[in-house]
């Protein structure tokens, strides 16, 4: 139903079919933690934020979960427990436009851009055609500079596509707003510290590190 076997042929697969399913499984998995709470914690859920390393946007023929993902965040916010979801990223060519314009801009400050912006200064490309975004990104680009050390570019999701998002249309945008400076953390630039956890984490090699948490598994069950 993904659609993995598109990308497949009878005899071999490409290398870019694991980087797929890394993408849909990571999807997959934040919003099962999402789920877990929206069936039974609701109350827990308005005070959580999910972090996702990396764009909220699905590409090609995967693209095909957007349309719902898009559906159940617009029916959060008119159940009046809104998710609070950002993405972000730290490489690209909207990492690398905030690299350009970051030193220019104020602190703490945010910047929204709109369609033709992004498609004008980011993408240099004809201000024509279908909106960016349109059937591939389920949260808005947002440029966040917090302090002189750590700015960011964030995704934040709007329910429906918004060409020219305002930032009423970020879900959840002013408490998570609130929130980010607290979860900062100052090992590298622009660093978050649940991000960095995470990857600190899967960065460690299976030996000795299943061993040591074995270890401090029996050690905690006694």
């Amino acid at each position: 139903m993904l659609g993995f076997h598109q990308e497949m042929s009878e005899d071999s697969a490409p290398d870019t079919i694991a980087s797929s399913y890394m993408a849909i499984h990571e999807t997959l998995m934040l919003f099962t933690g999402i789920r877990y709470y929206w069936e039974g914690k609701r109350e827990i859920l308005k005070n959580c934020l999910f972090i996702k390393d990396g764009p909220l946007s699905i590409r090609a023929q995967y693209s095909k979960l957007v349309g719902p993902i898009r559906v159940f965040i617009e029916h959060t916010v008119q159940s009046n427990c809104p998710v609070h979801i950002i993405g972000q990223e730290k490489s690209g060519t909207f990492f690398d436009h905030l690299t350009l314009i970051r030193d220019h801009a104020p602190y703490p400050s945010f910047f929204i851009p709109d369609d033709a912006y992004i498609k004008q200064r980011i993408q240099n490309r004809p201000n024509q055609g279908a909106p960016y975004g349109l059937d591939t990104n389920y949260g808005t680009k947002v440029f966040l500079k917090l302090n002189p050390y750590h700015s960011m570019v964030i995704n934040v999701p709007t329910g429906p596509h918004r060409p020219s998002p305002m930032v009423a249309d970020l879900i959840g945008f002013d408490r998570i707003l609130a929130t980010l400076p607290t979860i900062l953390s100052n090992r590298y630039e622009g660093a978050l510290m649940p991000v960095e956890m995470a990857n600190g984490v899967a960065s460690l090699s299976t030996y000795p590190s299943a061993k040591v948490l074995k270890m401090f598994a029996e050690r905690i069950s006694r």
